[in-house]
């Protein structure tokens, strides 16, 4: 069972991250702390992986890193989105359809198929994410669905929650033709190389910085999100952001070698449990008791999964 133990911390270390970027995405340009955060976790992988020695390289690393690569920035790009103008609980629930999305993507790439537990365990999961979006205004069984078509944000992470479904086989891919480090630190450094340089090259207009300035508030004056360049006093943010991104594409990636994807990432997408948590009691998010309802659905779907798939 050490999978689910290495799949759990995978799933707090997401939810930390998010937790971090959805609490300065309102002063901080996401790219920037992305960008730099990533590249920080990639090379923390890539030293853990120089100290256990170098792997022996498979001829389809470098094609799959491109891959998830490319898909994790645009999905990455989407969540940012999403959560600006999303509230977090509401959000970041929508990416538990990736799981079932999985049953299908990890079979044609991986010829991984679940049992049937593990099936209803999965359902079960998402089940709970359709709790989260169920309102007392609702009439029709399909409301909660014409909500989220409404909701730009839950849109933009159902988006990614698509778009994670292929990823995810394609950072197995890299871990199976080289190590559950090398691979995932060559895909982690490319991402956050790519942020950095979007970073880079949207300021050239604005001017070299890392804060927005809201208009009509006066340069200086205090928690007016004043634009200023990078300084050492960002780096403890930047440096647990990198070690919450390796903490979480390592244990993931060990958990991989040791259970097939779908079951993996089911079990990380209880990240969703802190997050509505986190969302519900520190940012003051509405009907809280809807959410958390949904949120131990979840946890019985993955509790289905451990005992019985």
């Amino acid at each position: 069972m050490l999978w689910i133990l290495l799949a759990l911390l995978g799933a707090i270390a997401n939810a930390s991250y998010f937790i971090i970027i959805k609490q300065h995405i309102a002063t901080l340009d996401p790219k920037v702390l992305t960008g730099v955060g990533f590249t920080c976790g990639g090379l923390l992988l890539l030293t853990f992986s120089a100290i256990r020695g170098f792997p022996v390289i498979g001829e389809d690393l470098y094609s799959a890193v491109a891959v998830t690569a490319v898909l994790n920035i645009i999905s990455l790009s989407l969540i940012f989105k999403a959560l600006s103008s999303t509230d977090l609980s509401l959000s970041i629930p929508m990416l538990s359809f990736t799981p079932v999305i999985l049953l299908v993507t990890s079979y044609l790439l991986l010829n991984e198929v679940p049992s049937a537990m593990g099936v209803v365990g999965i359902c079960t999961i998402v089940v709970g994410s359709y709790v989260l979006n169920i309102s007392s205004a609702d009439e029709h069984p399909l409301d909660p669905v014409r909500s989220m078509l409404r909701n730009r944000g839950s849109w933009y992470m159902l988006i990614v929650a698509f778009l994670f479904a292929v990823s995810i086989n394609f950072d197995k891919i890299a871990m199976l033709n080289s190590d559950p480090f090398f691979g995932m630190a060559l895909t982690v450094l490319a991402i956050g190389v790519t942020f950095i340089l979007i970073a880079a090259c949207s300021q050239i207009h604005a001017g070299p910085c890392l804060f927005r300035r809201p208009a009509g508030i006066e340069s200086g004056a205090p928690g007016s999100g004043v634009r200023e360049f990078p300084s050492e006093k960002y780096l403890p943010l930047i440096l647990i952001l990198g070690l919450f991104v390796a903490i979480e594409a390592a244990s993931i990636n060990v958990a991989y070698t040791l259970q097939i994807v779908p079951y993996v990432i089911a079990i990380k997408r209880l990240s969703i449990i802190f997050v509505v948590l986190y969302g519900t009691l520190v940012f003051s998010e509405n009907e809280t008791r809807k959410r958390l309802t949904g949120a131990a659905l979840m946890v019985a779907g993955a509790i289905i999964i451990v005992l019985f798939a």
